[in-house]
């Protein structure tokens, strides 16, 4: 049984964004060690945000959490670390270099704030992978409505891994991903007949042409239709870029654009270290602005 705990710090935070509205919802409950899974699925839904983060231990520079979708938990959620770990150098400047325990293991986190207002919050990942398994393009072009035609681009349709996993669609143009309509009930059974997460489509025409991708990522199989930034997708497509030659096998940063379809525009960046044409270094961050803060009552 859950222990009574009452007054637990909840702060929601604007991931992946520097103006407060933009980026991605996170949910972020602290002291949250007392909450059984149970309870906690249900405080997820209850706040609504696509992710909430809850804190169960802190010990100095030591961070555990758990992190839970609406309707489902999932193994670590990239916006949701970017909001508690820039709420955590609001508090604490001093510290700049953490470990945080998640159920995908422990991610190293850095934060390079250089006298800004916002820090920059880096996570590294694990290299991403390819999951096994075909991927049944007729059921996907249904879903995403678009005819077989449109997927057959520079590279295949395929999947990837970096804590979560992907099916991942590039489209030729920009207006491809802008304007696409999904059936999310069809697109939910696509994502579980093929044992992933989310779909995530992109095109490397984008909006601001300063940026590398235009990304949308669709997760009805998780309980959101679209999520506005999600840096474990925009993490596992640097993996898919790199494998298809859609960039260059080097050392490089990738910034991708997000959430401007739902309207919450978002960047993610994502730094890789690549030797002999393989990932060996991976880390994925951005900004995060504060919106609201409370107390949960349990």
């Amino acid at each position: 049984m859950t222990k009574k705990v009452n007054g637990l710090p909840l702060f929601i935070y604007d991931c992946f964004s520097d103006q407060k509205f933009g980026g991605n919802v996170g949910g972020i409950v602290m002291n949250a060690g007392g909450l059984e899974t149970d309870h906690m699925q249900r405080i997820a839904r209850e706040i609504n945000a696509p992710v909430t983060g809850f804190i169960t231990k802190q010990n100095g520079s030591d961070i555990s959490a758990k992190f839970f979708m609406p309707g489902a938990e999932i193994a670590m959620c990239g916006h949701v670390v970017v909001g508690l770990f820039t709420h955590l150098y609001s508090l604490n400047q001093t510290i700049t270099c953490y470990n945080l325990c998640t159920s995908a293991g422990t991610v190293k986190l850095r934060i390079d704030a250089d006298g800004a207002d916002l820090p920059n919050v880096m996570m590294q990942l694990s290299s991403p992978t390819v999951p096994d398994g075909m991927i049944d393009l007729e059921a996907l072009s249904l879903a995403l409505g678009v005819p077989i035609s449109s997927l057959e681009t520079n590279a295949p349709v395929g999947k990837a891994d970096a804590g979560l996993k992907h099916i991942c669609v590039q489209f030729d143009g920009l207006s491809d991903v802008q304007y696409l309509t999904p059936d999310f009930a069809k697109l939910a059974d696509v994502c579980r007949d093929n044992d992933v997460h989310t779909v995530a489509c992109f095109s490397m025409n984008t909006e601001d042409a300063g940026n590398s991708l235009h990304v949308r990522d669709f997760c009805p199989a998780l309980g959101v239709n679209e999520v506005s930034a999600s840096g474990t997708t925009n993490a596992a497509l640097a993996g898919f870029l790199v494998q298809h030659g859609l960039i260059g096998a080097r050392s490089q940063a990738i910034l991708a654009e997000q959430g401007s379809e739902i309207g919450r525009p978002s960047k993610i960046c994502s730094q890789i270290v690549v030797e002999d044409d393989k990932i060996t270094e991976l880390w994925v961050g951005g900004q995060a602005v504060a919106s609201i803060q409370g107390e949960l009552m349990i």
